[in-house]
């Protein structure tokens, strides 16, 4: 059966056709004649040629010499020529007849009535086909020359067609004989087993007309006796009507893929991949049959153990163990990277069977690989599983299992060839990925959230501003022991608690920008517990572990108490009604890269780690996920705010540490925070607050909340000074400008409309480069230094404050002018 490249005649007929379109169209072309005839005959035949509105191109030439010299030289469609009765003119038509046979051109000789018979007879008798003879009148001239022109057109347009179909013809044989050579090297070259059958209108009945040379050494039939060839024979059925089944329904469909067992001339079988599809070809149908050979253990001889092991050579090189399994013996067959992937040898593991092998699978994974093994069995199909297995060493292996269930003579599943990968690196590669991918959308979430909680904290810090310091210039002015100054007392302690809830809302942000120092965090730590242990319920026990001798880490120590704090509130509020301990513990970790890569943004090295555990209810692993977002509570309403751990996480973050949570329902939970160790320094204690003394100083007070203005205005003339209150930043400008040495000091909010603070003192530094500036601002996004010293920015005031530590910042920013030049505070 050729394989053909397609048809290459098609082409070419239609080059054919039209040609033959061009025959017809060439009627109305000029019609070209060269003659050598007497003149009124040429008249006559112009004359009748433009009656029929035939373009006539005549050459005339004077001889029979002219005639031929043209001609040779020029195409014509007909040469006229009139034959005298002398002999020299006899002689010469002689001439012009032998020199048409070239061309193949028509030549009409014009003579008497009287010579006419003895040129017909002359002409014939040398065979001259071409050459017509008639009487040289005008009457019939133009008629014959006419029929003359067409009948040598068309003889010379199927001339060309002929040439062109001989051509084609011969480009079909060479194309159909290379195909033929390309389809011969292919098939007996192919290393699979090929066999062509040709099939009948229903594909129900196949006959083998065709096998290639690997499909006789394979079977074990001789090529020549192809005839004694029958499929059927080749199928492993003990069963002929299974046999017969088997290929009816190869036959049947037009494309089909599967694996059996074929049968060889001495009876031995062959397990094969068969891949089949029907061919129309010449109005016959044709099956071909390609058969792959699997993996075979019955091959006798040497060549198979060579081969064999190959194959394990090149499977434990891969790092593939390779396995053959029997079914119904339960045994086991293994090679290649055994040891690697499972710990033992090869030998160890065949010893226990398909049994062993699926007691070191993972219990949760046992069920589901031998349920996709039971299916494939069922449907004689391939397998793919990824399971655990547990290695020799304890630790678990992630296997990738690809295999094949093979049938016996009776169609039953008797066999399974594979092989196994392990990818335990890929996996944790992927399980890294994706726990870098969660932490990395946990903290766009959290920093989405903290840019809003900075404005909020904004907003809340100008209110707690008129209240804390109302609040506090009213205690002044109200006797102790009256009612209204313990009700004002719980007004400010309440505000105080709304500051904190603030600054934590400011940790979580990461913009509270507090002062670090560095500080042991066992020292806080036991000055938390000792205030815990005096607030907590009975029924609760906290354990101090800190490690007196561990590290200290560069930290702003209220932040860091805040951590302990939220961490050990959080262990109470899970032993709520019950008996329960808190374990606080502190101590130095170093971490090399496999522990660094549990928490992300930490590198190896040197750390002080903070952990408190609780025996509480737990949680679930939902709760766990999102315990350290912000606003995440599971208490009821008024029962917590869910901000706790989320600023611990930003706070721990904020540090250059990192947090982890671990919990289990009805096992309690564990919380580690991490914080980078320095060495070789001595922590500084606080000294004692020093006086405040009242001012004189004439003040210009810059701020849009009508609540911080009235505090200002009501606090600051009560200890001496002078103040003018503004509204926004270009009416404070424009004041300045106007009465600027009226001022000796100008304190401005921040973020303000039309002008921010930072502009106004921009402003206000340019034009009085020594007024003192300070920055009352309820935002706490921190400024460089630099720019606040361009600025003329000399102390930085976070909102909410007590009318102390806002005198505190008047006078240090006043008596820098008394001595020497200090960088601006920024806390």
């Amino acid at each position: 059966m050729p394989i053909c490249r397609g048809n290459p005649v098609a082409g070419d007929i239609g080059t054919v056709v039209e040609g033959l379109h061009r025959m017809e169209s060439n009627k109305d072309s000029a019609v070209k004649i060269a003659c050598c005839i007497p003149e009124e005959l040429l008249e006559a035949l112009r004359d009748a040629a433009r009656d029929a509105a035939v373009d006539l191109a005549v050459e005339e030439k004077p001889n029979v010499s002219g005639l031929i010299g043209f001609t040779d030289e020029n195409a014509v469609d007909c040469v006229l020529y009139e034959v005298k009765k002398n002999k020299a003119a006899q002689k010469d038509y002689v001439k012009l007849c032998g020199s048409g046979a070239k061309h193949h051109t028509p030549i009409l000789l014009l003579a008497d009535n009287d010579v006419c018979e003895k040129l017909r007879g002359e002409i014939q008798e040398a065979g001259y086909s071409y050459v017509y003879v008639m009487a040289n009148t005008s009457k019939m001239l133009f008629h014959a020359v006419a029929g003359l022109v067409r009948a040598h057109r068309v003889e010379g347009t199927l001339r060309s067609v002929n040439q062109r179909l001989v051509e084609v013809v011969e480009d079909h044989a060479r194309a159909m004989h290379e195909s033929e050579e390309l389809y011969r090297f292919l098939f007996n070259a192919c290393s699979d087993a090929i066999m062509v059958l040709e099939v009948d209108r229903n594909g129900a009945n196949g006959v083998l007309k065709e096998v290639n040379e690997v499909a006789v050494k394979w079977f074990g039939y001789v090529r020549d006796h192809g005839a004694e060839f029958s499929l059927k024979q080749l199928f492993s059925f003990s069963n002929h009507n299974k046999a017969s089944n088997k290929v009816d329904s190869i036959l049947k469909r037009k494309e089909m893929f599967f694996e059996t067992m074929m049968q060889r001339k001495d009876g031995t079988k062959i397990p094969v991949e068969v891949i089949t599809r029907t061919f129309a070809l010449e109005g016959e149908r044709y099956r071909v049959i390609i058969l792959a050979r699997l993996f075979d253990h019955s091959t006798p001889g040497q060549g198979k153990d060579e081969a064999s092991e190959d194959y394990r050579f090149m499977a434990s090189q891969t790092g593939l163990l390779m396995y053959d399994g029997n079914l119904k013996t339960q045994q086991m067959i293994l090679g290649g990277a055994v040891a690697e992937i499972t710990g033992y040898p090869a030998q160890q593991i065949m010893r226990l069977g398909m049994k062993g092998w699926r007691e070191r699978i993972v219990s949760e994974d046992y069920h589901r690989v031998v349920a996709t093994i039971n299916h494939a069995t069922r449907k004689l199909d391939k397998y793919e599983v990824e399971y655990r297995i547990v290695h020799k060493s304890g630790d678990i292996r992630y296997i990738e299992d690809h295999g094949v269930v093979l049938p016996d003579e009776s169609g039953t599943a008797v066999r399974i060839l594979g092989t196994m990968k392990d990818i335990t690196l890929r996996v944790q590669a992927e399980e890294q990925r994706q726990r870098l991918e969660n932490e990395l959308q946990h903290s766009q979430r959290l920093e989405s959230l903290g840019v809003l909680a900075g404005g909020i904290a904004h907003d809340f810090n100008n209110i707690l501003a008129g209240i804390i310091g109302l609040t506090d210039l009213a205690l002044r002015e109200v006797p102790v022991d009256t009612f209204v100054h313990e009700d004002l007392t719980e007004v400010l302690q309440a505000a105080n608690r709304a500051k904190e809830l603030v600054r934590q809302i400011l940790a979580f942000s990461r913009q509270s920008g507090q002062e670090r120092s560095p500080i042991y965090l066992h020292i806080v730590a036991r000055e938390v517990i000792k205030l815990l242990s005096a607030s907590l319920p009975p029924n609760i026990e906290i354990i101090d572990c800190a490690d007196v001798h561990s590290g200290a880490v560069l930290a702003n120590a209220a932040q860091m108490y805040q951590v302990i704090t939220n961490f050990s509130t959080n262990a109470a509020q899970a032993m709520v009604n019950k008996s329960g301990t808190i374990e606080v513990r502190v101590q130095d970790i170093d971490l090399d890269e496999n522990d660094a890569r549990k928490y992300p943004g930490l590198k190896p090295g040197p750390y002080v780690q903070l952990s408190v555990m609780d025996s509480g209810h737990g949680m679930s692993e939902s709760v766990l996920a999102r315990v350290f977002d912000p606003f995440f509570t599971t208490k009821g309403p008024g029962e917590g705010t869910g901000m706790g751990l989320a600023v611990v996480h930003g706070i721990i973050t904020d540090h250059g540490g990192a947090v982890s949570a671990m919990s289990k329902l009805g096992a309690g939970s564990r919380f580690d925070a991490f914080l980078p160790r320095i060495a070789g320094v001595q922590v500084e204690e606080n000294g004692p607050q020093e006086s405040l003394p009242k001012g004189h100083e004439r003040i210009l007070f810059v701020d849009d909340d009508a609540a911080v203005l009235h505090f200002a205005e009501s606090a600051l003339p009560r200890l001496g000074f002078k103040v003018t209150m503004c509204r926004d930043g270009e009416e404070g400008l424009n004041t300045f400008l106007q009465h600027a040495v009226d001022f000796d000091l100008v304190i401005t909010d921040q973020i303000m409309p039309k002008m921010s603070g930072l502009d106004l003192a921009k402003e206000i530094h340019l034009n009085s480069p020594r007024m003192p500036i300070i920055l009352f601002t309820g935002f706490s996004d921190e400024i460089l230094p630099s720019v606040l010293a361009e600025s003329g920015i000399r102390e930085v005031v976070f909102k909410p404050i007590i009318t102390k530590d806002l005198i505190k910042a008047i006078r240090r920013a006043v008596d820098q002018d008394r001595k020497p030049a200090s960088p601006p505070k920024n806390p």
